[in-house]
């Protein structure tokens, strides 16, 4: 799978998604949906396209299924990842779409996605910290290495 999966600002997406009366949050529904499949590395629904899509034909009631399923692929990520996580974020997240408040499981979702890139992040400036460091040190000479073991009188 390619990486199609970057972090986003919660406040801007939802701010836009409310601007552009919800065109910019189909744009986001898909890009969560594709992210939270590459971080579980396998799909759990639909693709984003065709998620947006049932959504709309099924007047919103395949919304509340695929809040459950990526309430559990968000699990599966963050566990995969050895990160906390709650396992009750899938009936937490179908409970919030049910009622109306989708846009709220966006937002946690998003949270959760950008927690990850986080950890992926730090996680690879620990690899190549060590490296940098050892290109940093000054070369050690031969006279200022017996300089060291020399007795000063």
């Amino acid at each position: 799978m390619e990486k199609n999966w970057e972090k986003r600002s919660i406040p801007v997406s939802i701010i836009l998604s409310i601007v552009t009366c919800g065109l910019y949050g189909v744009y986001w529904y898909e890009k969560l949906t594709d992210g939270t499949h590459q971080a579980v590395g396998r799909k759990t629904t639909a693709s984003g396209g065709r998620a947006s899509l049932f959504t709309i034909i099924a007047c919103g009631i395949y919304s509340i299924y695929w809040a459950y399923k990526m309430g559990d692929a968000v699990v599966e990520a963050k566990e995969a990842r050895g990160m906390r996580s709650d396992r009750n974020l899938p009936i937490i997240y179908l409970v919030l779409t049910f009622f109306g408040l989708g846009i709220i499981t966006w937002a946690l979702m998003q949270s959760s996605l950008n927690d990850m890139i986080d950890q992926a992040e730090l996680v690879q400036d620990n690899v190549t910290a060590p490296e940098a460091v050892v290109r940093e040190l000054p070369a050690v000479t031969s006279e200022q290495e017996s300089e060291k073991t020399e007795p000063k009188d």
